[in-house]
């Protein structure tokens, strides 16, 4: 069994959703806790960016998707974008938040990596 995990920045998402749409979006985040490898597509390199660790989904009448990355044993999936989104503008913002999060992880890294060496 997986453990799903959203992004604050899907959380979001999933809150701006209407009521209706959020009922589709939660059973699919909870069939993701089953074989999520097998969920959904995998995306690969696209103009401005690469996503080819990551899966999409769509749900409802094709007019929404969830853009996940599922961790390689399978136990983890993270959540990185969900709405009613068209043309390529679900990639472009997932690409624009794992940008904007890589940062953070490589600033929090240098933070760390000074911190051992004052020591």
């Amino acid at each position: 069994m997986a453990k799903v995990q959203l992004s604050e920045e899907a959380r979001e998402d999933f809150h701006d959703l209407d009521g209706a749409s959020q009922r589709i979006v939660a059973k699919a985040l909870r069939k993701l806790e089953t074989d999520p490898h097998l969920r959904g597509r995998p995306l690969g390199n696209r103009t401005g960016g690469d996503l080819t660790t990551f899966r999409k989904l769509v749900v409802g009448n094709r007019d929404c998707r969830i853009i996940c990355r599922v961790d390689p044993d399978g136990t983890i999936v993270v959540v990185w974008v969900i709405g009613k989104r068209a043309d390529d503008e679900a990639y472009e913002l997932a690409m624009s938040r794992i940008r904007m999060h890589s940062d953070v992880t490589v600033r929090q890294l240098a933070t760390s990596l000074e911190n051992i060496w004052d020591r």
